[in-house]
């Protein structure tokens, strides 16, 4: 795919720390000197859960930019699809966070960092000056990725992958889905946001169609990959749950999506031409959140490398970038491991803005899907810093076969997660 990418040479602060190392970049303030400054371009699990461990100790200002009054837990938007989550409860108020913690919440949008003069520059001319930086922009889309289809397409044929407004438009349009309706889902190539999310999709669109009398419903995933994560435990489970309602057909069966036309709710493959579809779902290709490519943070891949110990950038260590934005090692694009890397960067950036000792960088990952709503299946992984990069170091995936009830209790652990880290970021909403 095409990448928009920029990259430009390392800036003079980067090329400093590399001569001298991070420690000539870390020292612990002067006394008399005002706190260090914290800017967080992005309020995401990463994001947000920097700005409450970094606030929470006093000695650093801290300032979060980012344009929307609250978060929303979009990695757990497929539960709302299942009837399984209330939409409204996806949603909290920064003001949960920042307000107790001191911290400046600054609506606006990041359009351009100045590394070298570390400034943040935002919508309307306005400058942030920055001791350290966190990028935590998540992702954007790739608009041509998918022939025929774009931000105008969208509307008709959502991506709900980002942002509430997308996520409620699919909502609207499984409403009406008729009974015998065609759905049609693509995913994107990797890396992608929550990989499994395409097809926890699926399961969760087809288990209400058919708890809501439509179970004669067709759900087609037109794939770009060959394999796809957990895809045993998701073929093993849809034949299961599901017999004949949902096909998953990769590009070595469909040929490739040769064009969709959101006019006519085409989708037009080298195989077959799914005319009329009640339901298309496309995710596109992804990169980085803008703002961290255009400050050439990214690589050609799109997305961002770090210094494996602490999620500095690797050609900048006054910036970490954590989260989706991040190429970090073996560890997928999950909610989990956005919150666990946030802890390493936390950790880190306050040993260089204040002298606290860092423990050693430990990082960790576990990602739940729902087959269906009694079905709950894992990957999980620890990570550590091996050889500059971040390594796997354990894992486990859920087994084909297991009791109903190890999966409730996946399912059941992934709640209690889900509930422990959404209310310690955001207590007493």
């Amino acid at each position: 795919m095409a990448v928009p990418a920029r990259r430009r040479g390392p800036s003079r602060r980067g090329l400093l720390a590399g001569a001298l190392g991070l420690a000539a970049l870390a020292a612990p303030p002067a006394i008399g000197r005002p706190r260090p400054r914290l800017v967080v371009v992005g309020g995401g699990a990463a994001g947000a859960n920097i700005v409450r461990r970094v606030a929470a100790t006093g000695s650093v200002e801290v300032t979060l930019v980012e344009p929307e009054a609250a978060f929303f837990a979009c990695f757990r938007s497929n539960l709302v699809l299942g009837g399984l989550e209330d939409l409204a409860a996806l949603a909290r108020p920064y003001a949960a966070l920042v307000d107790p913690l001191g911290v400046r919440h600054v609506r606006s949008t990041a359009t351009a960092i100045d590394r070298d003069a570390r400034h943040v520059v935002l919508t309307g001319g306005e400058r942030l000056a920055y001791d350290r930086l966190v990028v935590a922009p998540g992702i954007a889309l790739v608009w041509d990725s998918v022939p025929g289809w774009g931000r105008a397409a969208a509307e008709a044929m959502p991506h709900a992958f980002k942002g509430r407004a997308q996520f409620v438009r699919l909502a609207e349009e499984l409403a009406t889905v008729p009974n015998g309706g065609l759905v049609v889902i693509l995913p994107p190539p990797d890396p992608s946001r929550c990989p499994p999310a395409p097809y926890e999709r699926a399961s969760m669109i087809a288990h209400t169609l058919k708890a809501t009398g439509r179970g004669d419903c067709h759900v087609v995933i037109v794939d770009c990959k060959e394999r796809f994560s957990k895809m045993a435990l998701f073929l093993d489970g849809w034949e299961r749950h599901f017999p004949a309602m949902i096909e998953w057909l990769p590009p070595s069966i469909h040929g490739g999506v040769l064009r969709v036309d959101a006019a006519t709710m085409t989708v037009e493959t080298d195989f077959e031409t799914y005319r009329g579809c009640a339901l298309v779902n496309v995710i596109p290709a992804q990169t980085a959140g803008r703002i961290a490519v255009e400050a050439g943070l990214a690589d050609a891949s799109g997305f961002c490398p770090v210094d494996a110990a602490s999620m500095a950038a690797a050609d900048d260590p006054a910036v970490f970038v954590v989260g989706d934005a991040a190429v970090a090692g073996d560890m997928p694009k999950s909610a989990y491991a956005a919150w666990s890397q946030a802890r390493v960067a936390s950790a880190a950036i306050l040993a260089g803005l204040v002298g606290t000792p860092p423990p050693p960088a430990e990082y960790a990952s576990t990602c739940w899907s729902l087959v269906d709503v009694d079905d709950g299946v894992k990957v999980s992984g620890d990570y550590r810093p091996e050889g500059g990069r971040i390594t796997e170091t354990a894992g486990l995936v859920s087994a084909l076969g297991e009791d109903v009830a190890v999966r409730l209790g996946n399912a059941a652990n992934s709640e209690h997660w889900y509930r422990a880290m959404i209310d310690g970021l955001f207590p007493g909403r």
